[in-house]
């Protein structure tokens, strides 16, 4: 599956597709539970992303795809926060993160950070990714396992570049518009509108959630991102770049009232898994945005609320298989240990804690390590000095 040293390059084609299509499993629960419970207009949130796609496919020239910062969509989803406080947290994300790349503060925090650690988080990551599938999964076995099928058996396949995504989505959408009738069909041209807050909503906003979410990003977007995407392309990214593209995008989203978004390693590893190899794919999924967004934002919030979420299970599958694949790049028995505490304290507190957890636990084993070596040293000496 994996093919180290790709080019990247922009290249539009059906595997450029198919991985455009893989980055809609992960994304798309967060954005329908955005715009059911919190009121935040789909189109805008289709719109931002959109344009970013588009922007970051053409310049980067790789697959870097974009979804919803999770720590702030939960913890306003279950607050039922309004547009305005999402908005401001928005843009406290956007000042956040410019701020940090331009200033190289970024880099020294970056330094202290293990490659151990950064594994970890994949790997948690892909446990939260291998049981979310198990449980959408169930919603209806049968139609998971077809799903699955179909995922072998275009994986497999040389000769035909049918990706496994087209296949899926065309039989999603086509069970929801014959199971379901959907209620409002027309086009609807969508105009955005200027979303205004407080710098008290900013700051309320950032307090309550997006600080915490900064460790989450920085170990997720950043560090996981940087070193999934570097191990697969010679075209290399930086830890910097990715803050810029989170701070600049975000900057854009918040008077649109678009929610937080960041990079991510699942979302980056899915359209990878799924056929993409260039920026192709990111300006592929963000034409299908903008063009949603512009003409079509009711009738895809009515579709993607019923398409089948045991086909969405099926394709975090090999998703989950591939992130979690990532600790075994790791050889020494220490960052190997330090990785799955990662993981396991991520997956039962959250990535924040596992992300800090993880550098303790680094350091603090490197730090009795050096103690021991020095004491076995001057053990050596005293004996020899003993001896003489």
């Amino acid at each position: 599956m994996r093919r180290d040293g790709e080019t990247g390059g922009i290249k539009f084609n059906l595997k450029e597709l198919g991985g455009a299509l893989g980055d809609f499993g992960p994304l798309h629960p967060l954005f329908l539970a955005y715009v059911r419970i919190t009121g935040v207009n789909a189109a805008a949130i289709m719109l931002v992303m959109g344009l970013s796609n588009v922007v970051i496919g053409l310049y980067y020239k790789l697959p870097l795809p974009i979804e919803p910062m999770k720590a702030i969509a939960i913890y306003a989803i279950s607050n039922k926060w309004d547009v305005r406080l999402i908005s401001a947290t928005t843009f406290g994300t956007a000042i956040t993160w410019i701020l940090l790349s331009l200033t190289g503060v970024l880099k020294k925090i970056l330094w202290i950070v293990p490659e151990a650690v950064a594994r970890g988080i994949q790997l948690a990551l892909g446990i939260y990714y291998i049981l979310e599938a198990w449980e959408l999964m169930h919603q209806s076995i049968y139609l998971a396992l077809f799903a699955l099928m179909i995922i072998i058996a275009t994986f497999l396949q040389r000769r035909v570049d049918l990706p496994a995504t087209l296949i899926l989505y065309t039989i999603g959408i086509t069970m929801v518009v014959m199971e379901y009738k959907v209620n409002d069909a027309s086009i609807l041209i969508y105009t955005p509108t200027i979303q205004t807050f407080t710098i008290e909503d900013v700051l309320r906003g950032m307090w309550e959630v997006g600080f915490a979410q900064i460790f989450l990003t920085l170990s997720n977007a950043v560090i996981a991102t940087k070193i999934a995407v570097n191990e697969r392309f010679k075209r290399k990214i930086s830890d910097e770049n990715l803050a810029l593209n989170m701070g600049l995008m975000n900057l854009i989203a918040a008077p649109l009232g678009c929610i937080p978004l960041c990079h991510g390693v699942g979302g980056f590893i899915a359209q990878y898994v799924y056929g993409a190899r260039t920026g192709g794919s990111m300006i592929i999924e963000g034409v299908i945005e903008l063009t949603s967004a512009i003409l079509f934002s009711n009738i895809v919030v009515q579709i993607f609320s019923k398409f089948p979420l045991s086909i969405v299970g099926a394709m975090l599958i090999p998703v989950s298989i591939e992130l979690g694949e990532s600790v075994t790049k790791l050889r020494n028995p220490a960052e190997i240990a330090t990785a799955i505490i990662v993981a396991i304290t991520s997956y039962l507190t959250n990535l924040g804690i596992g992300f800090t957890t993880g550098i303790i636990v680094y350091y603090a084993y490197t730090k009795i390590l050096k103690q021991s070596k020095t004491l076995s040293n001057s053990i050596v000496i005293i004996k020899m000095k003993g001896g003489i």
